[in-house]
């Protein structure tokens, strides 16, 4: 509210001359009027004073028919000085807001003010006392005020702030400010800002953490209104041990033309992690994800004439495996070996799909301390024709060219195109018989194998599938067979250890679902060929008969149950070799039971190695992720927490512990977590005030989900 609507009692001042003649003027019939009423009412036509007193009511009604009311017990007005006060308590009425306040000085002249112990409101702030207030060419101070933005007549949380300036409809900004929920004092703020504006260009939430590696930290983000399409967020925080680190990210406004997100962060970190080798380095991380759809002429797809253009990218970069660990610790990837970047534009009609690609997927190389890529393409292009009927047949044709470079090698260029025909034709209900033929053309241009010439290498094949329907499910039952001809020939590769036979199975799948909410899954096959590859090594080598079961492929077992209500949800997977035993099982399980969330993960794999990222697996390794929210029957309390542990060779690691602890107040909310994670004890702390009440959370947008499953529902980053 604007302090200075006190000046309304000036239209008063007319009235001293017609003090004399003790006659009050009639109402002016087009200006508005204002009337007053007292008990007692004493005029000093020398000094040009009114002093009201006793139960005295001051209304006016504008020209635009506003009305407004002071009350009090004593009031005097000073022609002379152009002023206005009261001894005691005086209070101010409009349609929009509320003064209260003690030995009040108005000079309606100048619009300059003073009051004692006052209340008011600067919405959507509400002062519940200020030991004093001054007012100076339009700019209003306040010292020893309380404020809130709760809208409870007992507010949940206050702000007391030793001195706060004011802009009416404009902005506040105050010092040494502590806040208190309530009564107990939670946080000290040295600076308190606020926009009083109803379109706030920008908004800032501050979170506090603390990390054994990084020190203590100020993290701010500061979210700004929609430009553009995109709701940009800036990033500025402070670490004791490691500098400031600053960071950004552009959040696409959900439409149905456009959606992602991707953010960016950087920081000179003075504690780098021993395993860099260095006491300080530059540490980045990047990621996120967009997708597009830049025009449409074709109504998706429905209009035969038109096409569909369509971008998408994906990025997931860091300066070293450890960033996560340090900077983004609530991200489940701790270790990030690898990284990856891909960017497309596709041109899609109802005949074909054209794409033009960018990939590169790169490995930390540990000799040299850094990211290099294992591959890179750029371009990839690729035209696909839809398939056709030609001859009782559907035919399909695709093509394609990439320039790839593998291991920072120089790139090399390939062109390639396949032809494929198939027919459906059904042999009984229930059952689907789909023969299929086709023919691909791989070219290499100036390839170094051969002497920097072009070399070509066909390969023909046939996939014959068999599909049931039936009450266990859709099975695929069918044949699968790839030869691979001899380099710029049509004969038969002979030289190689796979004699150019690069597929030659049986294969089987079944799908079941017997309701919305339940699959099972099962998939296996039989090697017909001479050759295999090495499950762990990866290494191709010769395969006999003597064994059945080393020709039989691993076995896939999937299944998994949402339950309607979405209390209980389960996953499982396994992979089984007959031969080399189990590959990996994982299983999730989370359910809700009287209020409670629990979540149970176990994962176990193969001895492997990888070699680029050094990466290994063991047999006798089995890891366990367990999560637990507690939800008490006081529903502004939640508690949630996590224990990840690992048991090998009867040996017992846990690697991953965490406790959060939340309140919530009506219209604020308190925040506590502390994490161990990775032998480095953290601890964040966060307020969050919604400043209003429940309507503001209906006024939240798509996108404030902020596209990481991983975070919880007032998380605006990882920390």
């Amino acid at each position: 509210m604007k302090l200075h609507y006190l000046v309304i009692l000036s239209v008063l001042c007319p009235a001293l001359a017609f003090a004399q003649d003790q006659k009050l003027p009639a109402p002016p019939g087009q200006d508005g009027f204002i009337y007053f009423t007292a008990d007692n009412a004493s005029v000093d036509p020398i000094s040009k004073k009114v002093n009201l007193k006793g139960n005295v009511v001051i209304t006016q009604e504008t020209k635009d028919k506003k009305h407004r009311v002071v009350t009090g017990e004593d009031i005097t007005l000073d022609q002379a000085k152009t002023q206005i006060s009261s001894a005691g308590t005086m209070t101010v009425k409009t349609a929009d807001a509320t003064l209260t306040g003690q030995d009040m000085s108005v000079n309606y002249t100048t619009k300059d003010f003073t009051a004692h112990n006052i209340a008011t409101q600067y919405p959507p702030l509400r002062v519940i006392n200020a030991k004093e207030i001054s007012s100076k060419n339009g700019k209003e101070v306040l010292r020893g005020a309380t404020l809130t933005c709760c809208d409870k007549p007992d507010p949940h949380y206050t702000l007391s702030v030793g001195k706060l300036s004011v802009s009416p409809e404009k902005r506040v900004f105050g010092t040494n400010a502590i806040m208190r929920l309530d009564g107990w004092p939670v946080l000290y703020v040295p600076v308190f800002w606020r926009s009083l504006e109803s379109q706030k260009p920008f908004t800032t939430h501050v979170d506090f953490t603390q990390s054994k590696k990084i020190g203590f930290g100020v993290l701010t983000s500061t979210v700004f209104d929609p430009v553009l399409g995109f709701r940009p967020k800036l990033n500025l925080d402070y670490y004791t041990k490691s500098g400031v680190g600053i960071g950004t990210e552009l959040m696409a406004v959900t439409t149905p033309t456009l959606q992602g997100t991707g953010e960016f962060y950087y920081i000179h970190d003075n504690a780098s992690p021993v395993e860099l080798g260095k006491e300080e380095t530059n540490r980045w991380g990047v990621r996120g994800g967009y997708w597009w759809e830049m025009a449409d002429s074709s109504d998706h797809l429905n209009n035969e004439h038109g096409a569909l253009y369509q971008l998408q990218t994906q990025f997931r970069m860091v300066s070293d495996p450890y960033f996560n660990d340090s900077f983004f610790r609530g991200n489940p990837y701790i270790f990030m070996p690898d990284q990856q970047t891909n960017f497309s534009v596709s041109r899609q009609t109802r005949r074909s799909t054209l794409r033009v690609s960018y990939d590169q997927q790169d490995i930390y190389d540990w000799n040299k301390m850094k990211f290099i890529a294992q591959t890179r393409t750029l371009p990839e292009i690729k035209y696909m024709l839809h398939p056709v009927n030609l001859l009782g047949l559907s035919h399909r044709v695709e093509a394609g060219f990439d320039n790839t470079s593998y291991m920072e090698e120089s790139f090399r260029r390939s062109g390639n195109a396949r032809w494929t025909a198939e027919k459906a034709v059904r042999l009984a209900r229930g059952f689907t018989f789909t023969p299929s033929v086709f023919y691909d053309q791989t070219v290499t241009f100036a390839d170094p194998q051969y002497e920097s010439k072009d070399s070509w290498v066909g390969r023909i094949g046939t996939d014959l599938n068999v599909q049931t329907e039936t009450l266990l499910g859709t099975t695929d039952f069918g044949y699968r067979y790839t030869k691979r001809l001899s380099t710029n020939t049509v004969t038969t590769d002979q030289h190689s250890l796979d004699r150019g036979e690069e597929r030659n199975k049986i294969y089987l799948s079944n799908y079941y679902r017997p309701s919305f909410n339940t699959y099972v899954r099962f998939e296996t096959g039989f090697n017909l060929a001479n050759t295999t590859t090495n499950l762990q090594t990866g290494v191709q080598r010769e395969l006999g008969w003597e064994h059945l079961k080393s020709r039989v492929e691993p076995l896939l077992l999937e299944g998994g149950y949402n339950s309607p209500n979405g209390n209980f949800r389960f996953f499982v997977q396994d992979i089984y070799d007959l031969q080399e035993k189990n590959q990996a099982f994982i299983t999730q399980l989370d359910f809700i039971y009287k209020r409670q969330i629990i979540g149970f993960g176990l994962n176990n794999f193969a001895n492997h190695e990888d070699i680029a990222s050094q990466y290994r697996t063991y047999s006798d390794r089995y890891t366990f992720t367990t999560s637990l929210g507690i939800r008490p029957n006081n529903p502004n309390w939640f508690i949630d927490g996590g224990f990840d542990f690992q048991i090998q060779d009867k040996s017992f690691t846990g690697f991953n512990k965490m406790l959060r602890v939340s309140r919530t107040f009506h219209d604020a909310r308190l925040e506590l977590t502390v994490r161990d994670r990775n032998q480095n004890l953290s601890f964040a702390f966060r307020v969050n005030v919604l400043c209003g009440g429940d309507p503001r959370k209906q006024r939240a947008l798509p996108e404030d989900q902020y596209w990481y499953p991983w975070r919880s529902e007032n998380d605006l980053r990882d920390m």
